[in-house]
């Protein structure tokens, strides 16, 4: 591997495990960051190497820096949370049914007017791949690994259709929101094929050139998946609640 990317990997890797370390709330708002030669030593990296992972943070809007203060943690409110990355590793932390809800909250406001826009907009060949798209997650069946990409090249080419380079660069947070469902359906089984029919739904009124049939038709999906998703974290909570029981057991 050539060493200039082995080096980005590295970075990389440094600034997703100091951003858990602020998203968990380890390292809270308005906290300042060790020094840098300190940061080095705990994760065992050159200062060089600090210094480019805390670059990376800042671009995300975690982190700044104040003149003879240190690097401190920004308030939340100024994270950049439509950062696909912020996202995954937000995810990774296994946040709370708030967090899935604000995430399904959002592509509630984005994707049925986008679907109405690319029924009225998006053109023949924007549809086809779209329909393409969902002609590779029924032939996935209840292989729901196979399912999930073609799933996310359907909401992110209803996205592309649109034209509108604002509500295309707004994938990146639909693919992990779609991600996040992904991971979640493995305690609901069969719950990605469940959802087919209202995806076909959604295609039939686009390519009717229905705006309101398809704004509705993306409702009625984000419906299931908010139903979903709150079954799946509800089942997670009761799993994780009978292990630490179990776990208590056997130490008594």
């Amino acid at each position: 591997m050539p060493r200039d990317v082995e080096f980005r990997q590295s970075n990389t890797h440094v600034a997703r495990e100091i951003a858990k370390l602020i998203v968990s709330g380890t390292w809270q708002e308005g906290s300042t960051l060790p020094r840098e030669i300190e940061l080095a030593s705990q994760f065992c990296v050159s200062r060089t190497s600090i210094r480019e992972s805390l670059s990376i943070l800042k671009a995300k809007g975690l982190i700044a820096a104040r003149q003879k203060a240190g690097t401190h943690v920004r308030e939340r409110m100024n994270w950049n949370m439509l950062d696909a990355e912020l996202l995954e590793w937000t995810w990774a932390l296994r946040p709370t049914e708030e967090f899935a809800r604000q995430l399904t909250q959002v592509r509630r406001i984005v994707e049925p007017e986008a679907c109405a826009i690319c029924a009225e907009r998006g053109s023949d060949a924007d549809l086809a791949r779209i329909e393409r798209a969902y002609r590779e997650m029924d032939a996935a069946g209840m292989d729901s690994r196979a399912y999930s990409e073609p799933d996310l090249r359907f909401h992110r080419g209803i996205l592309t259709a649109t034209g509108n380079d604002f509500l295309v660069a707004f994938g990146a947070t639909v693919e992990a929101a779609l991600r996040m469902s992904f991971d979640l359906s493995t305690l609901n089984p069969g719950a990605p094929r469940k959802s087919l029919p209202y995806h076909r739904a959604i295609l039939d009124e686009i390519w009717a050139r229905n705006p309101d049939g398809a704004r509705r038709a993306m409702h009625r999906l984000m419906d299931l998946t908010e139903r979903n998703i709150t079954s799946a974290l509800s089942r997670r909570h009761g799993e994780a609640l009978a292990t630490a029981d179990a776990s208590r057991e056997h130490d008594a």
